[in-house]
């Protein structure tokens, strides 16, 4: 059966690019024999009158021999098809396409190998077996309670263990099998189960890789798509503890159950085909018959403008026959005022992540909003007449389009300039009218269609560096930048002071690793995460990552990630980020260490801050030392210059101090200011869409003090000479700053100074607070006399427990650190001991 199974896969994918020499392959016909190809040098040769024909001929039986030798192998490199070898490169790349089989290397040479799963990730009991044991746990009660006892005290209690396997399944049972409550929470208030139950499945990559299958197989028979299913499974599924390889009648059994799931969650129907939703189709039909409405009414916080923005890019990210980390998405209705052509865009990012530059796909509405375009074409902002004429021609000669797509750009938008624009930056199109609105399927067709001879454009010309960059967009001030922050986070219903904006860009800018403290509460997550955001990254694209630490980290493992006993490197978190960023230099990438210190920092994060401190300039890039090496993860990992690392911390009995060697690697920012009353700023919020910021415009460019020197000389001596001055205050107690430090403490001064955003003392004020008092900590009268002297230095007035605090922090020269230097004092006088962080 796997044999059918291949030959509907060759119909549904035309096109298969070598893995190694990127080459193209087109599957020309399938039939009961075989398949057709031709490649790019058959297609010359038979245009030269050298070939008969331009198509080679390969067997069903030749496919299935390439097939034996690569399962038989289960990772394999060109060496290990004999038989089959002299059409290796497109077997591999073939199989590579498959939903159960991934490119790898062996031996140093391009590999494809089997995905492995285990039984535990296919259910043994059925849906309503584990939804009734479900039932009985909430029955029971929910915190906490001992699910081993349930089923082992109950006289069913092989039924109810192979229930309890199927609520892990579900997310309601951690890998210990004890209640996840928030999600025994969701389910149980849910007022559409079906529709969580649907959501949670969707989670787990064998139920997905089932889908996929069925998909392929459509058009076969019910009891065909079992056995192919059966065989998939028999063939990438081993037991539990990993020794052999799925029996037929185990196989049998846990398919027929997963299909049984996904039926009655509504993802198959009774013939077992996928049942395609018709969210992408009501969505597009919902912005063509409201949006002329829309535009009377006002533009912020408006539905139909979240439904272009977002839902519909989330939808596409989603398809199947798109990689949502190669491809950034992004629709819009306007900047501040309703557009008259809004628009979504696809856009590959080996060519370009914005729709100002560079070809991509994009969906056009009409201004009457009676038809809607799938189109191929360019940004027309920063792409001359010229350009964007000569691409358009090279796309309508070098790719085949079926009958459906018009290569040209007759399209009919409205009257507008924008929509004469966008009609010439056409390089071919698909008409669709409200009158006669296609159905999802034929939608979905259409943009695979597209996707696809976009695609072998690109293929086509990845040689041609003019066409594949990144383009930079457009120039913003630091003050444009910082307003547009400020207000996209107010937008959002969030109020942070504008200062604290300010400074949180000048300490990214000085140096892309940032600590953010404060008591529970006050926002810290939500200030990156918004931050991020309003320069283009998000999670949704790649660009903003998440990371919770867990107490347990001790070493680098679990962050960047470990070579497991079969010798393949496993990728953590951080390294994936790494890899993406270092692929696309200029975006900016946003890493948020949530609790940073639930597990002592210097333990798991100590090679990245030694790779930190690495960078230097090569050839006009900032790049740093190897953080893993090429033989452990086959590809050398750094530190990209576009990577911002954030950790969030709190100090309570549960969490770990910071070292020097941390502290002196961060600006920390404290938030522990809480103002409850103030409303005002939730009035009449303005809409604020993101806007791309290239890595350029928001990482800093100074790594030396000669670097800053030449462009701030006054900056810097005036501030060295008030560091000489701080240094001989800490030396008592050893904390002295050294160069690093102070160096960036000019970075920061720098940065300002370019803006004009704080005044000298303000900026300065903000170093002392952020870079020097955090050092500070003890319990003697050597502390105390350091404080005391720190006082007088930020107020020039001598410490006394008498004063009026109010007047000195109204006359202070650096008022901020003045006040934390009062509350430190305050603590040890009181405590015994005082620290920076103590609460």
């Amino acid at each position: 059966m796997l044999i059918k199974l291949l030959k509907e896969f060759s119909i549904q994918k035309p096109i298969i690019n070598t893995l190694s020499t990127n080459k193209t392959n087109w599957i020309k016909k399938v039939d009961e024999k075989g398949i057709y190809v031709e490649t790019e040098s058959s297609k010359e040769k038979f245009n030269k009158g050298e070939k008969a024909d331009s198509t080679e001929f390969l067997s069903n039986d030749f496919i299935n021999q390439g097939w034996v030798e690569f399962t038989i192998a289960r990772t394999a490199s060109s060496v290990d098809f004999i038989k089959t070898q002299r059409r290796t490169s497109f077997l591999m790349a073939f199989f590579s396409n498959l939903p159960f089989v991934e490119q790898t290397q062996k031996e140093n040479r391009t590999a494809i190998k089997l995905k492995e799963f285990t039984t535990d990730q296919l259910p043994e009991a059925s849906l309503d077996q584990t939804l009734a044991f479900l039932d009985e746990i909430i029955e029971n009660g929910i915190n906490p309670i001992d699910i081993t006892k349930i089923y082992n005290e109950d006289k069913l209690k092989r039924l109810k263990s192979r229930a309890r396997q199927g609520l892990k399944l579900l997310g309601i049972l951690n890998e210990s099998y004890q209640i996840n409550n928030s999600i025994l929470e969701d389910y149980k208030y849910s007022p559409d189960k079906k529709n969580f139950l649907r959501e949670q499945t969707l989670k787990h990559e064998y139920f997905n890789l089932i889908l996929e299958l069925l998909k392929i197989v459509s058009t076969l028979s019910k009891n065909e798509k079992l056995s192919c299913l059966i065989e998939v499974g028999m063939l990438i599924v081993r037991n539990s503890r990993g020794e052999n390889l799925m029996v037929e009648s185990v196989a049998e059994y846990r398919t027929r159950n997963i299909l049984q799931w996904l039926e009655q969650i509504g993802l198959v129907d009774k013939e077992w085909n996928v049942i395609v939703e018709q969210s992408f189709r009501l969505s597009l039909l919902k912005v063509m018959n409201e949006y002329l409405a829309a535009k009377n009414g006002p533009f912020a916080k408006n539905e139909l403008g979240d439904i272009v923005r977002n839902a519909i890019p989330s939808l596409i990210g989603n398809f199947y026959f798109l990689d949502s980390n190669q491809y950034t998405i992004k629709g819009s209705v306007g900047q501040g005022n309703w557009a008259s052509v809004p628009w979504i865009a696809v856009m590959n990012n080996k060519v370009t992540t914005s729709t100002q530059r560079g070809y991509y796909i994009v969906y056009l509405f009409s201004e009457d909003m009676r038809s809607l375009y799938l189109t191929i074409a360019q940004g027309v902002t920063e792409t001359s007449k010229e350009e964007m004429e000569n691409i358009n021609k090279k796309i309508r000669e070098s790719i085949h389009m079926n009958d459906r797509v018009i290569k040209g750009n007759d399209l009919q938008l409205g009257q507008s300039s924008k929509a004469k624009e966008y009609e010439r930056s056409t390089a071919a199109y698909i008409p669709y009218s409200i009158d006669d609105f296609p159905s999802e399927d034929l939608l979905l067709n259409d943009l695979e269609d597209m996707i696809g001879y976009y695609e072998e454009f690109i293929h086509k010309n990845d040689h041609q560096t003019e066409l594949v960059k990144d383009p930079k967009g457009p120039y913003y001030s630091i003050d444009e930048i910082i307003n547009h922050i400020d207000t996209y986070i107010s937008s959002k219903g969030f109020y942070y002071a504008k200062e604290e904006i300010i400074n949180l860009f000048l300490s990214l800018k000085t140096k892309p690793f940032v600590i953010i403290s404060g008591i529970s509460g006050t926002g810290k997550t939500k200030i990156v995460q918004w931050f991020a955001e309003s320069v283009g990254a998000t999670e949704q694209n790649g660009q903003f990552e998440l990371i919770p630490v867990s107490p347990d980290w001790n070493d680098g493992s679990d962050l960047l990630g470990y070579v497991d006993i079969k010798g393949d490197f496993k990728k953590g978190p951080l390294t994936k980020v790494l890899m993406s960023a270092e692929e696309n230099p200029s975006r900016p990438y946003f890493v948020l260490l949530d609790e940073m210190n639930l597990a002592r920092v210097e333990y798991y994060f100590s090679d990245i801050l030694s790779v930190m401190e690495s960078r230097r300039w090569e050839n006009g890039k900032i790049v740093t030392s190897e953080l893993i090496s090429e033989d452990v993860a086959k590809k050398q990992i750094i530190l990209s210059p576009n990577v911002f690392i954030i950790g969030t911390v709190n100090m309570d009995e549960t969490t770990h101090p910071f070292s020097k060697k941390v502290l002196d690697r961060a600006n920390t920012i404290e938030f522990n200011e809480v103002n409850l009353g103030y409303l005002s700023f939730l009035k009449d919020l303005q809409e604020s869409e993101q806007f791309e910021l290239s890595n350029e415009q928001l990482a800093g460019t100074y790594l030396h003090l000669k670097d800053v020197y030449q462009a701030s000389p006054s900056i810097i001596e005036k501030a060295t000479i008030l560091l000489v001055e701080l240094n001989e205050l800490l030396k008592p107690i050893g904390a002295q700053i050294g160069y690093r430090v102070r160096d960036e403490i000019c970075f920061y001064l720098a940065y300002n100074e370019q803006g004009n955003l704080f005044s000298f003392e303000q900026a300065f004020d903000r170093c002392v607070l952020q870079k020097i008092l955090p050092r500070i900590s003890g319990s003697d009268y050597r502390v105390q006399n350091v404080l005391d002297g720190l006082y007088t230095f930020c107020t020039n007035k001598v410490y006394s427990d008498e004063m009026e605090r109010l007047d000195e922090l109204s006359i202070a020269a650096y008022p901020k650190s003045t006040r934390k230097i009062i509350e430190m004092r305050r603590r040890l006088t009181d405590d015994g001991f005082t620290s920076f962080w103590t609460a």
